[in-house]
């Protein structure tokens, strides 16, 4: 039995300043098993084109092919020779570890190009059928960082028909501390198909396929999603790579970080139970030699704000490990025996302490290096308050947007006299302002908060300047029902031909709307909503290869229209054709620092036939968090749609035609921009378009677009999709009283004869006692 005694361990630290670090093993680690399984055997069976068992050992240039095509591919590592890592325990015998990037390099294994590895059709571009499996272990929760790409064919970007890439990988998703990092297949084209959440250092059993039509995704043995669509383009050329597949891109994505064993292509598709029966004999031929911890990823040194949260961290692997956190000067730390160490900090106390952690087994113990925990105590402001302009009637909006040592309290208060005295403002004691059905009266006042922390303070004023609307929209009907319902803004979209603004009837954010970019833009379109005569706009882009060309309404950012409190949205739209391409129809988001960076929210249709409607959720990092409603609310060409989100603070929810589609917890959504200054992370909110010209147009009718400041009931999502005026009714102190937000209270005492206004009635309106049966509706006219 070949063995390698673990003095120094190469596995290197990831500082940023690119150092290693010497892990210390007490054992001899074997290399080689003796146990024997009938897992190879398995595989064969099933006539791959090419497996990988990944068998060899340190220093191997040469990942062999165990079939007789002779596809070998070949170790390619970093110049530190760190990684990949070869000769862990695995499947049947060992398998490999690859530790992401390093400062010498990311390391990998390169395929060689081969057609059976990237099977055509019959033209020759288009993929044909195939199948891809292996095991994987990520190392990492994955928490804010890019896509992990863990094995593909994928080729590179470029001209037509490959502008948008061709081929495929697996890999994971990024986490968020309220969403898991997810297994994902992309397939070109077809889907992107996520999978269960990742259980970092669990292996797992990834299975794709691809049948000419349909993708499927398995994760260990049951399938976690499927998509449709004949538009796959197989790789045109490019070799293959296990350990990271640079062609897709680092950033978007990452090398690999974790284990990876047993690869086998398949030019079939694996039938269901070739898949359950592959998982279930891996799951008994894990090599079960045990090996002592092992450091991958050392502590390191955090700068935290006193009162909030901070993590220590370490990733290790070995037989059954145990952990032990230790502060010093104190010891070890009562109840830290996890992986990760988590409390709250306060200053003084924590200032300056350093911490430590020992991993152990029967096997031996891995020491780790010292980290140290620097506590500040300020304010920082990344916004002040932001002076704007608003229109008489609508809303306006302050904000401050600050972080720092906790806790941290508010107080507004408001200078009539150009700054000289300032009043307290009882109540308004968030970081936001709120005031509505502004009036010129308010013109020229001053509004100032003060924000304080057990350690110090800072204050900053902005002034409102109020001015007359420039057009006074009539609301009838349906605009009634809506504007009853008090928005921050509302778009009808019933512009005449060749029009150029997008007017705001209540608010003060008028749109323009913009065909430079080639789309088209219809006025006077048939509308969708029941009963209304009211014409909507058409936002063409018939594109399906150049993403970002379609007609819009831009929107400037502004506070309101993405509120850092609760807040809705709706809108109704109409899909001109469904052709298997993300289509967004509505969007507001802020595309900071190349991808890296990404806030607000948008609704897209999902690039798939049948496609689905899909809520994207930006949390602050390098990715959404995805909700889809599936089940009867497919879009489909020329049916109009009711869409709306809600979110409560706790809650956001979307819906599909008055139904609940999703909902996630609200702490998963970081609003784009910070304090209204659209110079400071906000972009312009795009209907009809993504905000950064990602994906394509929403190529769609669209009409009566609304963002209010609060979080529409489900009784006003109904309302507003069946365009019936909302008729409330209350009991109390033995008086029933009715009340709605537009139009005409009508009765009758028989229901045989037609009702009539009720003479003088607002609401609320009470019932008079003593009276005949009566029977009562709204209707606006």
């Amino acid at each position: 039995m070949n063995t390698r005694k673990f003095t120094t361990c190469s596995l290197l630290r990831r500082l940023s300043a690119g150092a290693a670090a010497l892990v210390v093993s007490m054992s001899l680690v074997p290399w080689a098993s003796a146990q024997s399984t009938n897992y190879p055997a398995t595989i064969l069976s099933n006539n791959p084109v090419a497996y990988y068992q990944l068998q060899e050992l340190p220093g191997a240039t040469v990942a062999v092919d165990s079939t007789t095509n002779g596809l070998n591919a070949n170790y390619v590592y970093d110049t530190d020779n760190l990684t990949p890592e070869l000769g862990f325990p695995g499947i049947d015998t060992n398998s490999i570890a690859f530790l992401g990037p390093l400062p010498s390099g990311d390391g990998s294994i390169d395929i060689p190009f081969s057609p059976l590895l990237a099977p055509v059709g019959s033209d020759g571009v288009h993929g044909g059928p195939f199948s891809i499996e292996c095991w994987a272990e990520c190392f990492t929760a994955n928490l804010g960082g890019p896509y992990l790409s863990l094995l593909g064919m994928f080729g590179t970007y470029g001209a037509a028909p490959y502008g948008n890439a061709s081929g495929w990988l697996l890999g994971t998703t990024p986490g968020t501390s309220g969403a898991k990092s997810q297994w994902l297949f992309n397939q070109r084209n077809v889907g992107f198909i996520q999978g269960t959440a990742v259980t970092p250092l669990q292996w797992t059993y990834l299975v794709g396929t691809f049948d000419g039509t349909n993708q499927n995704f398995y994760v260990n043995g049951v399938l976690a999603g499927s998509a449709t669509g004949s538009g796959y383009l197989a790789d045109n050329g490019s070799d293959g790579a296990i350990g990271g597949v640079a062609n897709a891109g680092f950033p978007p994505y990452g090398p690999w970080y974790g284990f990876v064993d047993q690869i086998a292509f398949y030019t079939n598709v694996l039938t269901t139970a070739q898949i359950s029966n592959d998982y279930a004999v891996g799951l008994s031929a894990f090599s079960d030699r045990p090996f002592a911890p092992i450091i991958l990823t050392q502590p390191s040194d955090e700068t935290n704000y006193s009162g909030t949260e901070i993590t220590f961290s370490v990733v290790a692997i070995g037989s059954a490990p145990q952990f032990q956190w230790s502060r010093q000067g104190v010891g070890p730390i009562p109840g830290a025996t996890n992986g990760d160490y988590t409390f709250v900090t306060q200053y003084p106390n924590d200032n300056g302490a350093v911490f430590t952690v020992t991993i152990s087994n029967s096997l031996g113990t891995a020491a780790s290096e010292s980290a140290s925990l620097t506590v500040e105590t300020n304010i920082v402001v990344e916004g002040p308050p932001f002076s704007i302009t608003r229109n008489v009637g609508g809303y306006a909006a302050f904000r401050i947007g600050a972080t720092g040592a906790l806790p941290i309290s508010y107080q507004w208060s408001i200078s009539t006299n150009g700054g000289t005295t300032f009043s307290t403002l009882p109540g308004q004691t968030g970081s936001s302002l709120w005031l509505s059905n502004i009036q010129v009266s308010l013109s020229g006042n001053q509004y100032a908060v003060v924000a304080t922390n057990p350690f110090g303070s800072y204050s900053n004023s902005a002034t409102l300047t109020v001015v007359p609307r420039t057009e006074n929209v009539p609301l009838t009907g349906y605009a009634a029902i809506v504007a009853a319902d008090s928005p921050v803004a509302y778009w009808q979209l019933n512009e005449q031909t060749n029009a150029t603004v997008a007017v705001d009837a209540v608010g003060s954010f008028d749109g323009t709307y913009d065909s430079t970019n080639g789309g088209a833009i219809v006025f006077g379109i048939t509308g969708g909503i029941p009963g209304d005569t009211n014409t909507a706009v058409d936002l063409q882009d018939p594109q399906i290869l150049t993403a970002g060309l379609g007609g819009r309404v831009d929107v400037p950012y502004a506070l309101e229209l993405n509120s850092f409190g609760t807040w809705s949205m709706e809108a109704w739209v109409r899909p001109d054709s469904v052709d298997g391409v993300f289509r967004v129809p509505i969007s507001s988001m802020a595309n900071v620092d190349s991808g890296n960076l990404v806030n607000g929210w948008l609704i897209y249709e999902y690039g798939s036939i049948p496609s689905y409607w899909t809520m994207v959720l930006f949390t602050g990092g390098a990715s959404g968090y995805f909700g889809t409603d599936f089940g009867p609310t497919f879009p489909l060409a020329g049916v109009w749609n009711h869409l709306a989100i809600t979110d409560d603070g706790t809650t956001i929810t979307f819906y599909v035609n008055g139904a609940v589609g999703s909902s996630f917890p609200a702490s998963v959504y970081v609003p784009q921009g910070i304090n209204g200054d659209p110079s400071v992370a906000g972009e312009n909110e795009e209907i009809g378009q993504r905000s950064d010209n990602a994906f394509f147009g929403g190529n769609a009718g669209t009409e009566d677009v609304a963002i209010y400041d609060y979080a529409l009931s489900p009784a006003q999502i109904a309302s507003h999709y069946t365009n019936k005026a909302k008729l409330s009714l209350a009991q109390s102190n033995g008086q029933l009283t009715l009340s709605w937000g537009a139009g005409t209270l009508m009765s009758t005492s028989d229901l045989t004869q037609p009702f009539t206004a009720v003479v003088g009635a607002t609401s609320p309106y009470v019932i008079p006692t003593g009276g005949s049966q009566a029977f009562y509706v709204v209707v606006v006219p």
